[in-house]
């Protein structure tokens, strides 16, 4: 009889440096991202009222970076498990049923992503040919937000779903409460 392992240790430990380097990096862009929006939005506010010279870019480019932010920032809010959940039932259970619900959980989630950055690719390749009329770049740039955030959010759910099958295939160290 075939003993099942875990994956190897090493593989995990890789995959989840990846997924905490991708979440240092998103953190970092947000808040490059955050920080130049606000400058931006002070200098077009600036520039409106006080100048009475518009800039003609301001309102998009806060546009951009705030697709950019939400997006990324849904992915460091999956890293920290700061998603909304009712948890009512199932922080009733035990540990292997939690886990359970978990997987099934993070698998549904894992599906919704997959069907969202093909749509999502799809939409930024169709609308390379649409320009931002006051930054003059294609409209695929803040489009590809949605597929490169589902990216990371999948790399983000490998290691939580290898966790949870751990726990119920009962390979963890305690299956205790």
């Amino acid at each position: 009889m075939l003993k099942r392992d875990r994956l190897p240790a090493r593989v995990r430990r890789c995959i989840q440096l990846v997924s905490d380097r991708l979440d240092q990096i998103s953190r970092a862009v947000c808040v490059v991202l955050i920080l130049f929006m606000a400058l931006e939005v002070i200098t077009a506010v600036f520039f409106r009222y006080v100048l009475f010279a518009p800039l003609r870019w301001g309102e998009e480019m806060a546009r951009l970076m705030m697709m950019w932010i939400g997006m990324l920032g849904i992915a460091i809010a999956l890293k920290d498990g700061d998603h909304i959940g009712i948890e009512t039932v199932v922080s009733r259970l035990n540990k292997r049923r939690r886990a359970c619900c978990s997987l099934v959980s993070h698998l549904l989630v894992s599906v919704f992503l997959v069907i969202l950055f093909y749509f999502g690719f799809l939409q930024a390749i169709r609308a390379w040919n649409i320009i931002l009329p006051a930054l003059l770049i294609p409209w695929t740039w803040p489009m590809l937000a949605v597929p490169c955030a589902t990216v990371v959010q999948l790399v983000h759910l490998v290691p939580m779903i290898l966790d949870e099958i751990d726990v119920v295939l009962d390979r963890s160290k305690s299956s205790e409460k």
